[in-house]
């Protein structure tokens, strides 16, 4: 039976690390068969954060021993708002009954270092359990 993770975005501009109010933050997860489901789609609020997002994930029992399929589920996180560059975060791992707490650097449009209309792309590697 699936358990339950969950998961907070925080956005914030780059160097400042200012909250991002009003960023569009998707969250994904791969399907078995293959694409991507979508998880859930909100705004972030005034201090930059989302609402508690659930996310579905294997039995806490998985994560206990290295013969047992991973403990985790992996999503992808996209953020995007019209004055900054997009970020996408693979592979963040989300476990069973813990919150996980994304933060998401934007670069304002036309900064250093991207160009204009650049998405910054980053990989999370798995966890060493």
């Amino acid at each position: 039976m699936p358990s339950t993770g969950f998961l907070k975005v925080q956005t914030l501009t780059s160097r400042a690390e200012l909250p991002v109010a009003g960023a569009v933050v998707s969250v994904s997860a791969a399907r078995a068969g293959g694409g991507r489901e979508l998880l859930n789609v909100q705004r972030t609020d005034e201090s930059g954060m989302t609402e508690l997002i659930s996310v579905p994930t294997p039995e806490l029992s998985n994560s206990l021993s290295p013969e047992l399929p991973r403990g985790w589920t992996d999503v992808q996180i996209a953020a995007s708002h019209p004055d900054f560059d997009g970020v996408v975060s693979r592979d963040v791992q989300i476990f069973p009954s813990v919150t996980t707490i994304q933060t998401l650097r934007l670069v304002p449009r036309g900064g250093m270092p991207t160009d204009l209309g650049e998405t910054e792309d980053y990989t999370t590697p798995p966890q060493d359990l």
